[in-house]
């Protein structure tokens, strides 16, 4: 049995940049000094979406930027 791989999207091309996400779960979110959107840290490029493979550790956080999110961009996948 293999561990769960949990991951996170962000549209970022509809992010309004209220930093709630960098709030939440700085180790995985920063913002663009350049554009004032949010960055996810690490993250590759998915089509119009950008992802990035989490820790189960990271899993709450990142949980409660999406939910503050404001556009409803950053989705939690655990598959």
């Amino acid at each position: 049995m293999g561990t769960k791989k949990i991951k996170i999207s962000h549209q970022r091309d509809k992010c309004i940049g209220c930093g709630s996400c960098a709030s939440y779960a700085p180790n995985y979110w920063r913002m663009n000094a350049e554009d004032g959107k949010a960055d996810l840290i690490g993250g590759k490029e998915k089509g119009n979406v950008i992802v990035v493979e989490i820790e189960k550790d990271d899993l709450a956080q990142n949980k409660k930027a999406a939910k503050a999110c404001p556009m409803q961009i950053i989705k939690v996948h655990d598959e």
